[in-house]
Order: C-alpha cells, then structure tokens, then sequence
C-alpha cells in the first residue's frame, strides 16, 4: 500500500499544473475529517484502530499547490489483548503542516498529493490494571498521502483520503478519512 501512495503523490505533484477546485489563488479553506486511523506494531498481531476528529485550516498558493495545517483529537480508543492483557490505545492529539499538490479532474472535483510533517501524542492504558494508569507518547515524522475532493457546490466539497500520518522503525500510523471541505 506505501509504494501505490508514493506513485500516486509523485504523479500528483508531477501533474499538478492544472486547474483545481478550491478557489482562485491566495483563497483559504477550513475543513473537518473524521478519521479511522491504524495503529500496527512490530510484535503485536492486531491493529489498533482508534479514531479522531481533524481540523483543517489551508491556504491556496497557486492553481495546484496549497498549504495546510491540521489539528485533531482522539474520538474513540480502541483496545487490542496482547499475550492475555489488555492494552488500549487513545490518540490525545494529532498537530501537523503539509503541502498539498492538486490534480483537477473536472470541474467539480480534484485528486491530491499531500506532503508534511506530523506530531502525534498517544496513551496506552491496560483497562484491566487501573493502578497502573495510563503512558502517553508523542513522535514526529514525514507524512504522505492522498484524496479527492468532489465539488457539491462552488464552495463546499466532500473529501476522502488516505495519509500515512507515522511510520517509525517498530510501528506506523495511519488514517482513512472522510469529511467536508469549505472555501471562504
């Protein structure tokens, strides 16, 4: 699945000289995605898959190119028994910048590339052992992915996307998301 994201940012950022829904230039976008991420780890047989809730603010530099920042919360934990104990996993933030390549398809609609750099902080509780209460972690990382957004009006578009938000020697994490995007 990585290698099929990297072709397919490459070709977007490769072909995104042309036009783009979004605006003109220099227009700005706030947008909201609800995510379903995945949490796998060398060792342990079962993803996690806890889900979160992201803020998206995004400028438009030209045609095919904007800047993003994003911010969001954990929704949902999701637990996992590893070797008879159970762990569970809560994201408790999700802070990130990235550039953003658009392809236009037509009118209405648009493939992209994203690019950037992503913070994460996590907590793994063990549910069945309260006294030992909860760890919290945060790493950085590269960030790839790729979406569509369809037009359902001159400012407002449903978004889809796959980003791999983490990807570390020993785990990663990443997210199909779903959401709206609006134009101001």
């Amino acid at each position: 699945m990585k290698k099929v994201v990297a072709i397919g940012i490459v070709a977007t950022l490769a072909l995104s000289r042309f036009n783009v829904f979004a605006g003109k230039d220099g227009s700005n976008y706030v947008g909201i995605q609800y995510a379903i991420s995945t949490y796998s780890e060398d060792g342990i047989s079962e993803d996690l898959n806890p889900t979160a809730l992201i803020g998206r603010l995004g400028t438009k530099i030209s045609d095919n190119f904007s800047i993003e920042a994003r911010a969001g919360i954990g929704l949902q934990d999701d637990t996992v028994n590893v070797s008879g104990i159970d762990a569970t996993l809560d994201i408790d933030s999700l802070l990130g910048v990235y550039g953003i390549g658009h392809i236009s398809v037509n009118e209405s609609t648009s493939v992209y590339g994203l690019l950037g750099i992503t913070r994460a902080e996590a907590s793994v509780s063990l549910p069945d052992y309260p006294s030992f209460g909860s760890v919290s972690n945060d790493e950085t990382g590269l960030s790839y992915g790729v979406g569509v957004d369809i037009g359902v009006s001159n400012d407002v578009a449903l978004n889809i996307e796959y980003a791999q938000y983490l990807s570390k020697s020993d785990f990663d994490v990443s997210a199909l998301s779903f959401g709206l995007k609006f134009g101001f």
